[in-house]
């Protein structure tokens, strides 16, 4: 499997896990706080596989950065939250910093 595949699932298991911490409301909804812990973990695991391939600053910008604007769509769709030109701008120079990030460790390589 692929240190991009492994890291994209460590990704969404990431964001998994913040929509049942969300869910589980200062881990009063028991179900949500376990699974938020199941995911969480399942995260850190795959995380710990994709480092072994991908240089540590990038697989964590990417990590940090993806998981950042997944978890935005995900809380403006289903958690209502407000979509501000502020946040949007913030939200687009955090992904182009990335992405800089990234491409200019691609052309060290």
């Amino acid at each position: 499997m692929s240190s991009l595949l492994i890291l994209l699932i460590a990704i969404a298991f990431e964001v998994l896990g913040t929509v049942c911490m969300r869910l589980s409301e200062g881990f009063e909804v028991m179900w949500a706080a376990g699974l938020m812990l199941l995911f969480y973990g399942a995260s850190f695991v795959s995380f710990v596989y994709c480092i072994r391939r991908i240089e540590i600053s990038i697989a964590y910008a990417l990590w940090t950065a993806l998981g950042m604007l997944a978890i935005s769509l995900v809380s403006f769709t289903f958690f209502e939250e407000a979509v501000t030109y502020p946040k949007v701008i913030a939200l687009l120079f955090i992904t182009a910093g990335v992405v800089g990030l990234t491409l200019e460790s691609v052309e060290e390589s």
